[in-house]
């Protein structure tokens, strides 16, 4: 009982969410037609994967190598970035982070002198969180929303690229804030990974793009991945986050049930396209971006307006994303007592490029 409680008070989006989904079924109703099955199904191939990815250590090893090219500290910074920002497109946010922000933050460790080094560990969770909103399939509010709306994948690129474009040169500016210091003393520990299993696995997230892609159907297709990933490493299941499955089965529930209140459908349906840009940017700062994606896409089909609304809504405060309560939890081990002036960092860069980002694109919505 005590670790099941322990389970729940760590998973508070859960928890929230779980506890909302009962509230929400016992006022309205319970219906499996709420569930989008391909969603779910689809998240659950995707993390197996990317679990794979990250045992197999090929980003670790990609990091070593960008250590081992660096000059100076602002070099090593700005690689890490673009690690960061390319390595979330294919692998999400979170495992970007999970991944490369404790090299990183091991390699502080070495470098007491080293000014502005926080400055670096916000923008690697920046650059996560931007890099990851490309690709329908970098994060999970573009998964349900490439799904939901059946957008055009050149239409959904040419969206996102506009943003990434600017978010590159965003970073890049940013990064000469940071001081050059020498790499020298640093000791690299030296890291490999197994070409045949990444191989495979790089096969099998093929097959995982074409499902989230509609090329291939996910009911065949997802058992099979996961038959397969059974078979050559079983230990994988237990890394998959059913909590965060868990967390879109309760938001697809209270959506359907809000979606059948007929005062919130309405409203909802009322704002124009630059008011659910807002919305999206709005509730992503309070309730995170997943469940805003959730909340608003059901009641307005200007698709560009939710999407950019809840991708760029990842800015801003930690709550704005997952992946930015992930990397300030690890900031916190790492440096315990430095979290006040990481948080004040983190505000100042993530309000200042959600007023930015937020501020061109308002411009773009019809």
């Amino acid at each position: 009982m005590k670790r099941m409680a322990n389970y729940f008070i760590t998973n508070r989006l859960m928890s929230v969410s779980l506890l909302l989904a009962i509230i929400s079924c016992l006022i309205g109703r319970f219906s499996a037609g709420f569930i989008d099955y391909k969603v779910i199904f689809s998240l659950f191939g995707l993390m197996l994967l990317i679990q794979g990815f990250e045992q197999v250590g090929v980003l670790r090893f990609v990091a070593q190598k960008l250590l081992h090219y660096s000059k100076n500290t602002r070099q090593l910074v700005q690689l890490m970035i673009l690690l960061s920002l390319v390595g979330s497109m294919f692998l999400t946010n979170d495992v970007a982070i999970l991944t490369l922000l404790p090299i990183y933050l091991k390699l502080l460790a070495v470098l007491p002198r080293f000014k502005g080094r926080f400055l670096g560990s916000v923008l690697i969770i920046v650059a996560a969180n931007l890099g990851s909103s490309f690709f329908p399939f970098g994060n999970p509010q573009n998964l349900y929303l490439y799904d939901y709306y059946h957008v055009p994948l050149g239409q959904f690129l040419t969206w996102m690229f506009l943003v990434l474009l600017v978010s590159v040169l965003s970073l890049g500016l940013l990064t000469r804030l940071v001081a050059k210091d020498s790499l020298k003393e640093i000791d690299m520990e030296d890291h490999r990974f197994d070409r045949k299993e990444t191989m495979l696995l790089s096969g099998l997230m093929l097959i995982m793009i074409l499902v989230v892609l509609d090329v291939l159907p996910y009911q065949g297709v997802i058992p099979l991945v996961a038959l397969i990933v059974a078979v050559y490493r079983r230990e994988l299941f237990k890394e998959v986050d059913y909590g965060l499955l868990l967390t879109f089965v309760c938001f697809f529930l209270i959506v359907g049930n809000i979606g059948e209140a007929q005062f919130i459908k309405q409203f909802l349906q009322s704002l124009n396209g630059k008011q659910i840009y807002l919305a999206g940017l709005g509730l992503s700062q309070v309730i995170s971006n997943v469940p805003a994606a959730f909340l608003i896409a059901p009641f307005t089909t200007n698709q560009q307006a939710v999407i950019l609304g809840v991708n760029i809504g990842g800015l801003g405060t930690l709550l704005a994303s997952l992946a930015n309560l992930i990397g300030y939890n690890l900031f916190r081990i790492y440096f315990p007592n430095e979290t006040k002036k990481f948080l004040g960092l983190f505000s100042i860069v993530n309000f200042g490029l959600l007023f930015l980002l937020g501020g061109i694109f308002y411009f773009f919505i019809h």
